[in-house]
């Protein structure tokens, strides 16, 4: 009798049910994005997502990627304003008076594909906007000759402002070295 459950009597409200497809969408990107961490030397286990009471998160440490909603007679995906580059040009958005730092796109609009890309998008460039917190390590060398940061630690690398100086293509130091 213990394994009687009261609520198993009762359906799953609206709300209940968009909660879980946003987890379970969320779960579906997971792998993509940690993928996408990666790839810019980023930890993968920085990305994280929460289900909360009216929408759904997706953040890279503290940072927000996106709002995704999944619940209620609107389900849409909202980018703060600082990835609104992500957006596909000609991409139909809205912004609300509650929420003029969103672009919010009604899901409907996007393919489950187009939303996965736009999150990975998003991901990425959230990624490159964490701000620098030193110019260079020790490892100054080695990230000229390899043309990217070599750090061994994700955390450390992703503060570094010469990884930055290295993506956009200018090397100073090494073998690769081609600004004067």
């Amino acid at each position: 009798m213990d394994d009687f459950n009261q609520t198993s009597l009762f359906p799953k409200t609206e709300k209940e049910l968009g909660m879980e497809r946003e987890e379970a969408f969320f779960k579906q990107a997971f792998p993509l994005l940690q993928e996408a961490a990666k790839s810019r030397n980023a930890n993968p286990d920085d990305i994280t997502y929460e289900v909360l009471s009216t929408y759904s998160s997706l953040k890279f440490r503290s940072s927000l990627i996106c709002k995704l909603k999944l619940r209620g007679k609107k389900w849409y995906i909202s980018i703060p304003d600082r990835l609104h580059e992500v957006i596909p040009e000609g991409t139909e958005t809205t912004q609300i008076a509650s929420e003029k730092q969103f672009f919010r796109i009604a899901f409907d609009l996007l393919t489950e594909g187009g939303v996965l890309s736009l999150m990975e998008k998003a991901t990425l460039l959230a990624i490159e906007l964490v701000p620098k917190e030193f110019d260079c390590c020790s490892r100054y060398m080695e990230c000229s000759n390899a043309k990217v940061c070599v750090h061994p630690d994700p955390a450390f690398s992703m503060l570094c402002g010469y990884r930055k100086i290295l993506k956009s293509g200018r090397i100073f130091y090494g073998e690769n070295r081609n600004i004067d």
